[in-house]
C-alpha cells in the first residue's frame, strides 16, 4: 500500500465518526435554543408606572391599588396605591417582561378589573392584555 493510499484509507475511517459526531441537526439546534431559553430566565428588576385616570375627562383618580402579576395571572408580584396624580409605581422582580395588571378602584368608587388593551378594564384575565415596565394611562370607569 503507498502512502497516499493509507492516508486515504485512514481518512475513510474518520468521516464515518466525524458524520456521527461534528455535523449539527435540527435537534442540535432546538436543544441549544432550549437551554438558553432556560438560562435566559434569570430574574430581572423592573420599574412598572403608569396612572390612572377618569374615563370621560382624564382627571386622575387617586387611592385606587394597582397590582402585578406574572404573564400568566399566577403570581402576584406587586401593589401600589395611586397618589394624587393617579400615577403608580412598583418594583418588580421577575424573569418575565410583561405583566398583567389588575387595578381595584372599588375603594374609591370606581370599577375593579383587569387592564385590557385598549388601556380600558376587562371583568377577566383572559380578555386582558400583558403590559411592559411603562403601563401608560389606564382609563377607569366610575362604579
Amino acid at each position: 500500500m503507498t502512502r497516499c493510499s493509507r492516508a486515504l484509507a485512514a481518512a475513510l475511517v474518520v468521516l464515518p465518526a466525524l458524520a456521527l459526531t461534528g455535523v449539527p441537526t435540527h435537534a442540535d439546534a432546538a436543544s441549544t435554543a432550549a437551554s438558553h431559553s432556560v438560562s435566559s430566565a434569570r430574574p430581572t428588576v423592573y420599574t412598572v408606572t403608569g396612572r390612572v385616570v377618569r374615563f370621560g375627562n382624564g382627571r386622575p383618580v387617586r387611592n385606587v391599588r394597582v397590582s402585578t402579576f406574572d404573564g400568566n395571572d399566577t403570581d402576584f408580584l406587586a401593589a401600589d396605591l395611586t397618589n394624587r396624580d393617579g400615577r403608580f409605581t412598583m418594583t418588580v422582580t421577575s424573569s418575565d417582561d410583561t405583566f398583567g395588571i389588575y387595578v381595584q378602584g372599588g375603594r374609591a368608587g370606581f370599577q375593579n378589573g383587569w387592564l385590557g388593551c385598549d388601556k380600558t378594564l376587562k371583568p377577566t384575565f383572559g380578555d386582558a392584555c400583558t403590559f411592559g415596565p411603562q403601563v401608560g394611562k389606564i382609563r377607569i370607569k366610575v362604579a
